[in-house]
């Protein structure tokens, strides 16, 4: 089967493109598959500085394939064994914690609908920036569904309240108002505007340093309660200290210049 994604690598960022643009880019079992490998192929390397996710054809991503549904309506579980509709819903959330948990910066840029299992991918991501006529939502159970798999992410992202709100009522949001949420960064007007934030963002995250990026993304990550995290944060401060990084950033600040890791990158076109 063709390939569901569009990867271009421009230096140390990849542009990825959800391309199924006749289903508005819905999420198949296929391109869920292909998005958890393709985190798998990113996740080590470590010239891989920030990944930029959109879609084709005007839209983001309409959340579930729904003829991935119906067939998963006509399966039915073995004696003893899993439900395969679950095993498939599970299969998802699997794929939206490796994007999570990626070292890499995740920027997700939204035109169009973004409705679904696509905010469960606005959730995972460092920072999302929108065009201001996109429509971003929950609709799951107005179609007689639970937001199964994108629900936790997306009260990680801006918190269980605000989750339930838009959850139990099924909610469409515009932008704006997803901006005010926290569920997006910036709401730009037009595609122009919007490759304008964007190359701004590029720019912004490979002025910092590759090592500081991925620190930062582990500790934020980190669990095990406070003082588990903080112990975990020290080390990470120490390491910075001692590889060099830190003399490198103060030397170039004093000097007036950029750092030896400073990248300037455009951000690329998408179709």
């Amino acid at each position: 089967m063709a390939a569901t994604l569009d990867t271009r690598r421009a230096g140390s960022v990849l542009h990825v493109i959800l391309n199924q643009p006749h289903t508005r880019n819905a999420l198949s079992a296929q391109m869920v598959e292909e998005l958890r490998e393709l985190a798998a192929q990113c996740a080590p390397d470590a010239s891989l500085r920030c990944i930029v996710l959109r879609g084709a054809g005007g839209n983001f991503c309409a959340g579930g394939n729904f003829s991935d549904f119906q067939r998963l309506m006509q399966s039915k579980p073995e004696d003893g064994g899993a439900d395969p509709i679950a095993a498939a819903n599970r299969a998802f959330g699997s794929m939206l914690q490796a994007w999570q948990a990626l070292p890499q910066v995740v920027v997700s840029v939204v035109e169009g609908a973004a409705m679904g299992g696509g905010i469960g991918l606005v959730a995972v991501s460092d920072v999302c920036l929108a065009e201001s006529g996109a429509q971003l939502g929950m609709p799951e159970a107005g179609l007689g569904l639970p937001p199964a798999q994108i629900a936790p992410f997306v009260a990680l992202r801006i918190g269980a309240a605000r989750t339930r709100r838009l959850a139990l009522t099924a909610a469409r949001l515009t932008a704006a108002q997803a901006c005010a949420l926290g569920l997006v960064d910036e709401v730009h007007e037009g595609a122009n505007a919007l490759s304008i934030a964007l190359g701004k963002t590029l720019d912004a995250v490979l002025r910092c340093a590759p090592g500081a990026l991925r620190s930062t993304k582990a500790i934020l990550a980190s669990g095990g309660g406070l003082d588990a995290a903080l112990d975990f944060a020290a080390g990470e401060f120490a390491r910075a200290l001692r590889n060099g990084d830190a003399a490198e950033g103060v030397r170039a600040f004093a000097e007036k210049r950029p750092a030896a890791w400073v990248e300037q990158q455009a951000s690329l076109p998408t179709g």
